[in-house]
């Protein structure tokens, strides 16, 4: 049975139930079968309560509103559109950004996506080719297609209405771009087996501090379990090699492994590189999930991560110095007794890890990780929150402030998208 339907039956309570009767609860979870009405409308809001019946009514008070929407998948496997609407609530002045429901898909497709949606804002009365204004979702090529996806159709429709790829799994992608460097992929392999590891027994978690998984959608979880992951490596480091000396064959195998991948310098300096920046991006992260923040707010925390970074990529050697020293104390605590001074073995030909010629082993590791990680991240930044991405951008120079500081004419292209955002009040 889905659980959404045990919690709609569990508050209504059927005509002629005690209020303290037991069975009452138990006949209504009792599996539904081809007789029994869906409670879970197709192609509508779940469970709409006065809640979302208020919320609906806010926003047909509001001038404009923007929609977001993300698929997923609940713990039957039935697969579903999350509804969310953002809107100026007159009566508290500020942005609000709040969810209204499910709406449950016909198919995965673009097309079916789109018809769902607008069959929402339609039955709804929302008034969408009038005050929709924006459509915010993930950047997957079904949803943010710029022909076929479900923002290009629903645009064919909507005209007013503007597209904008979800600045948090923006900056989620320019994390997964740093996998194209082979010892950030693997430490970041490594680093996922080892909490995993540690998380599927009951008996090993007591071992080591309560570290979450790296949870690919939940972005400031994962930044929280790096950080937390680093300043307890030595405990979970030690904990593996006391397994790999206990407990049954197969987790005396995993953890020699795992041990044996986590032991060295280039482990030891990659997840202290990552950790450093993401202790960094974390904050960025919180903030670019806030109700309130607008497209602007969020290139301005972007632009300040860029200017920093920059500053690191213009001089690498104090960067590759700090990371050398942090990685060599905690290479002490765990007893490594690897130089980290000395330099990797140079050969003719390695497609499997970097072999950048270098003449000290400081050297080595700035052309070779600090380097390439900066560039990445930089590059990703800059790509994909170029402003010039983001038509909406343009708008912002329509502020008295930015007005009186602009010395060329506003363009005629400018002039045409704010006349499009018009709203005449009747």
């Amino acid at each position: 049975m889905d659980i959404r339907n045990f919690f709609v039956l569990k508050r209504k309570k059927p005509e002629g139930a005690s209020s303290d009767s037991d069975d009452s609860v138990g006949d209504l979870a009792r599996p539904s079968t081809s007789k029994e009405p869906n409670l879970v409308p197709d192609s509508s809001i779940n469970d709409c309560n006065e809640n979302d019946i208020d919320i609906v009514k806010k926003v047909k008070e509001a001038e404009a509103y923007s929609m977001l929407a993300d698929e997923t998948a609940d713990i039957t496997g039935t697969e579903q559109l999350s509804i969310g609407l953002r809107y100026i609530d007159e009566e508290a002045n500020e942005v609000q950004e709040m969810f209204v429901g499910f709406v449950e898909l016909k198919g995965l497709d673009a097309k079916s996506i789109a018809y769902c949606i607008d069959e929402f804002l339609t039955k709804e009365d929302l008034n969408p080719a009038d005050k929709c204004v924006g459509f915010r979702f993930d950047g997957c090529s079904t949803m943010s297609g710029k022909d076929g996806g479900v923002q290009a159709i629903l645009r064919k429709k909507y005209t007013k209405a503007l597209f904008f790829h979800c600045s948090s799994h923006k900056l989620n992608l320019v994390i997964n771009d740093l996998n194209i460097l082979p010892e950030i992929r693997n430490t970041m392999g490594t680093t996922k087996d080892i909490i995993n590891f540690f998380r599927e027994s009951v008996l090993r978690r007591k071992l080591v501090p309560n570290i979450a998984r790296l949870c690919e959608t939940r972005w400031s979880e994962k930044h929280k379990t790096i950080r937390v992951f680093k300043e307890n490596f030595p405990v979970i480091l030690e904990a593996l090699e006391n397994l790999s000396r206990e407990g049954n064959s197969a987790t005396r195998k995993n953890a020699f492994q795992l041990h044996a991948a986590a032991f060295k310098i280039s482990y030891i300096l990659c997840i202290t590189l990552i950790a450093k920046y993401s202790a960094l991006l974390e904050p960025v992260v919180n903030a670019l999930q806030s109700i309130a923040l607008d497209v602007v707010k969020a290139s301005q925390h972007v632009k300040r991560i860029l200017q920093l970074l920059k500053s690191h990529r213009d001089n690498p050697e104090r960067v590759t110095d700090e990371i050398i020293k942090d990685a060599t104390v905690v290479a002490e605590k765990v007893g490594l007794e690897e130089d980290i001074t000395s330099m990797p073995r140079i050969v003719g030909k390695q497609r499997h890890r970097s072999n950048h010629p270098a003449e000290s082993p400081s050297e080595f590791w700035k052309r070779s990780l600090i380097i390439p990680y900066l560039d990445s991240v930089i590059t990703s930044l800059e790509t994909r929150f170029a402003e010039e991405n983001t038509p909406s951008f343009a708008l912002s120079k329509l502020h008295p402030h930015k007005c009186k500081r602009c010395q060329s004419k506003i363009s005629q292209k400018l002039v045409k998208l704010s006349l499009s955002f018009i709203i005449y009040q009747t």
